[in-house]
């Protein structure tokens, strides 16, 4: 009984320091600037940690502006609607494109087309911004046929994207993902998810 006693004097006497201790600015009339700047700046971290990512960091697949692919011929870049099998093909960065029917031997696949972001009035974030997040925006799901693409062990993703402000504030806002071989060999059939009809 006396330990029980002695263990719950020292456990009140913990309690009491503790409780002194967090109100010993009040007591002494600090305002307690310190312990204040370092909860607000706790506080302010997780605020400010998203303003510095910007909008394009994960674009929803879902954010198609129109269901592809257009017809076989020659189209420029930005005429490209998601699914075009393209041949030839040297660089995901040319003017024009040359659509083949999928059923035919190509040598690439611009797969999915979607806005960097979803706000009309949003800022051009800079071209290293978006640099940084197309691999994994042309890699997110929904983008390629994971059951097609099982077929192939070469398949190397790359993407194009607004380069400029000038090109952003012209209404070039989307990025683009295009799929090829990095053998060089030729693809058959589509590797694109197919979208649904809007």
């Amino acid at each position: 009984m006396k330990w029980v006693a002695l263990g719950l004097a020292v456990v009140l006497v913990f309690v009491a320091l503790f409780f002194l201790g967090t109100r010993l600015p009040s007591l002494f009339g600090s305002s307690g600037s310190t312990p204040a700047a370092a909860a607000t700046t706790t506080t302010a971290t997780p605020t400010e940690t998203p303003s510095p990512t910007p909008t394009p960091t994960t674009p929803p697949v879902e954010t198609v502006a129109a269901i592809g692919p257009v017809a076989p011929g020659e189209h420029k870049w930005n005429a490209l609607l998601g699914g075009e099998c393209l041949e030839p093909y040297t660089t995901p960065w040319a003017e024009k494109f040359a659509v083949v029917d999928c059923a035919t031997a190509h040598a690439a696949q611009m797969v999915f087309t979607a806005p960097v972001t979803s706000d009309p009035a949003a800022a051009y974030p800079g071209e290293a911004e978006i640099a940084a997040e197309i691999s994994l925006w042309c890699s997110a799901p929904g983008v390629l046929d994971s059951a097609a693409a099982g077929a192939y062990s070469d398949l190397q993703v790359q993407g194009t994207y607004p380069v400029s402000a000038e090109q952003w504030a012209e209404g070039e806002r989307n990025y683009y993902c295009f799929i090829s071989r990095s053998t060089g060999e030729a693809l058959t059939g589509t590797l694109a998810v197919a979208q649904p009809a809007t």
